[in-house]
Formats: structure tokens, C-alpha cells, sequence
């Protein structure tokens, strides 16, 4: 089935998800996805992982194709679009997906519908020491150079083409660079709210099965101490998974994840 894009309306105006997939004998799966990007970064895996169940990747607020708040917006304010659009699903039970940002919108849903979550898939925990977060927002917080430094948007460009994007092709490294300018002045909001968040308190909160692969990726570390916040969590170790999870969908994380949501 392909993947078909929708809108439901929510407290910032519209919000944007892509749904893929229709056996509904198991239970749906929704994707929040990593700042600066949108749902489109979960592509090539939603079509994997639809093959048995239904995937929703949403748009988050300011992102994508997603109405965008007036002002710089928290994770629990976030989510609460999400529970919106949780809601207008209509599904009696979902399991979520979460990748850095994306992570902590995951985590603050359940402890808002516990009821309605059964389990979570949670890569890239961005738990950053309490002590570094106001340096990190502040970084974040201010204002980039778009205009008054001519070479900005290229310095950005080859930023991006010697980070940790192995398995993009040129053609996806300028898709989900335009995602990114899509976003405009308002792209680093994601992760303001990120360093606002109290991730240790809601991370504790969480009773359901977290399952918690590890790569080689930047925020491999910090997946390791904070799965010791989680009551039931499973770790997986896959250090030899350099490329991007989500993009590659090697035959491994794909299997494991199927086990873990059966």
C-alpha cells in the first residue's frame, strides 16, 4: 500500500502526518522523528515496517508540512497535538517510535495516555547532564546568520555532507536538506524545547516495554545512562551499525523490532 499523506487540525492550526500500510490485526505504530527534519525522514522505514501494520509518522508542529506555533513551544506543549492526533486515530492501542527529539515526545505521550500506549521503541535518548542544558539552548536560542553571513546556508550544506549521513544518497541528502530549510527561522525550536524538558523525572515515569537500540551514533552514550531511568527496558547493543538506522533499515533492526511489538 502507498504511503498516503493526511491533516487533522490541532491547537497550532493543521497537523501533517503520512500513514502506510492496512493490516490492522496488529497494533498501528507511530513515528516522532528527529528536529530539524519531518515524517519524510522516516521513508524508507516506514515502508519496511508497514508491511504488517499500520505506520503513521506525524509532522512535528513548526515542521514539515505542520502549522507551526506562534512562539517556541515545549515538548509537553508539543505532544499535546499529538494527543490530538493520538485521538483522532481512533485506535484503542498504539506503540511509538521515538529518534532524539523525537524521543522525548514519545516519552511525555505515554505519561499522558498510558492507557492508549503499549510499547515504545526509543534509539538516540538525547539525556543531557542537567549542568550543559542552558549552554546547549542558548546556542540554539540564537539567531542564525541567514542572511548576514553570505557563506552560512553553504557552510551548512557541507556540514551536513560530512556528518553522520552514511547510506544517503545525493539525492536524499538534498531532499531532507530542504526539509530542513522548510522549517525556516523557526528550525531550531525543536531543540530549545529538547533542553527545557525534564527528561530524567518523565523518563522515570514510563512502565511500558521500551525497547532501546544502540548504533554508532552520536547519542549512543547518553542511550546507555538513560535506560537505567526506564522500570522495563530491553538495551541493544549494534555497534557495528554506523550508517543511519532509518535510512539503511538493516535486516537486524528491522527483525528486532518486529519481535519486540509482536
Amino acid at each position: 500500500m502507498p504511503r498516503t499523506a493526511h491533516y487533522i487540525d490541532c491547537q497550532f492550526g493543521q497537523l501533517h502526518y503520512y500513514q502506510q500500510g492496512e493490516n490492522e490485526k496488529n497494533v498501528p505504530l507511530i513515528c516522532f522523528h528527529i528536529s530539524p527534519y519531518s515524517g519524510r525522514y522516516y521513508e524508507k522505514f516506514q515502508q519496511k515496517i508497514s508491511s504488517d501494520r499500520i505506520v503513521i509518522c506525524p509532522d512535528t508542529p513548526g515542521y514539515g508540512g505542520s502549522s507551526a506555533p506562534a512562539n517556541p513551544a515545549s515538548i509537553e506543549e508539543i505532544t499535546k497535538a499529538m494527543v490530538e492526533l493520538v485521538n483522532s486515530l481512533g485506535y484503542e492501542q498504539v506503540d511509538l517510535l521515538g529518534f532524539h527529539t523525537g524521543v522525548l515526545i514519545a516519552a511525555e505521550l505515554t505519561n499522558i495516555l498510558p492507557d492508549k500506549i503499549r510499547k515504545l521503541i526509543l534509539p538516540g535518548i538525547p539525556l543531557v547532564p542537567k549542568d550543559k542544558r542552558s549552554a546547549f539552548r542558548k546556542n540554539y536560542e540564537t539567531p542564525r546568520p541567514y542572511f548576514e553571513d553570505k557563506g552560512f546556508l553553504a557552510n551548512k550544506w557541507n556540514e551536513g555532507l560530512e556528518s553522520e549521513k552514511e547510506g544517503w544518497n545525493n539525492e536524499r541528502k538534498i531532499e531532507m536538506f530542504a526539509e530542513v530549510m522548510r522549517a525556516g527561522l523557526k528550525s531550531n525550536w525543536g531543540f530549545m524545547a529538547v533542553f527545557d524538558y525534564d527528561i530524567e523525572n518523565s523518563l522515570s515515569l514510563i512502565e511500558k516495554p521500551v525497547l532501546i537500540p544502540i548504533p554508532d551514533e552520536m547519542l549512543a552514550a547518553s542511550s546507555r545512562a538513560a535506560a537505567g531511568l526506564f522500570k522495563n527496558a530491553e538495551v541493544i547493543e549494534m555497534p557495528h551499525i554506523q550508517a543511519d538506522l532509518f535510512e539503511n533499515c538493516p535486516a537486524e533492526f528491522i527483525d528486532q523490532i518486529r519481535v519486540f511489538l509482536t
